[in-house]
């Protein structure tokens, strides 16, 4: 039997909060953790910084990895064909000093 007062979830093996004042009184208590062992200068296994909802329990759980950014609009892909930047300032560069492409024979 786990000595765990909450469930453990079967998807992810991480602790179930079922509401999210259990989560919320949780990540006081590790603040709390992580404050003390900084005055007392030791270390501390406390991480948590953020929690989410599991789509596969329905219930609440903590993670020590920060929310990735929201991303509204999509990032434009370039066009196949149309030099970047780097080409064209190249491309500048050839043509202000006078160089040709040629072959090498």
């Amino acid at each position: 039997m786990s000595h765990h007062r909450y469930p453990i979830c079967p998807a992810s093996g991480k602790i179930r909060y079922g509401e999210l004042k259990d989560v919320k009184l949780t990540m006081r208590q590790a603040a709390w953790d992580r404050s003390r062992a900084r005055v007392n200068e030791v270390a501390c296994s406390r991480r948590e910084i953020r929690s989410y909802e599991c789509p596969d329990c329905s219930g609440w759980h903590l993670s020590s990895k920060p929310a990735r950014p929201v991303r509204l609009v999509p990032e434009p892909k370039p066009a196949a064909g149309v030099p970047g930047p780097a080409a064209q300032a190249i491309r500048r560069m050839v043509a202000a000093t006078g160089l040709r492409n040629c072959a090498a024979a």
